[in-house]
């Protein structure tokens, strides 16, 4: 499903443009909206812009973790700032080509 069916109250105002490679696999019982980059082997959780809206508040509201198909891994890399998480992304591509 996708995040705004399984997220109604998530700002589609707030959702940063998602890289392309990543498939949306919301899931309304996990805190966040959450994509997948199967070939990649990440998932990558964005939370809600507002802290306060957040399940953990003081956790940042982007974050990447391993994906192995079915379950998540180990976590990443994790930032409030979405650059940050853009470059992560395209240096870990890199280094996996």
């Amino acid at each position: 499903m996708p995040y705004r069916a399984e997220f109604p109250d998530f700002d589609p105002a707030t959702m940063p443009a998602i890289p392309a490679g990543f498939d949306d696999v919301s899931w309304c019982n996990d805190s966040c909206p959450s994509f997948v980059d199967e070939g990649a082997g990440m998932i990558l959780f964005i939370d809600f812009a507002d802290p306060a809206d957040r399940e953990v508040p003081e956790r940042p509201r982007f974050s990447v973790g391993e994906w192995d198909g079915g379950a998540t891994g180990v976590e990443l890399f994790c930032s409030d700032e979405w650059p940050e998480v853009e470059s992560f992304l395209a240096d870990a591509r890199r280094a996996a080509a």
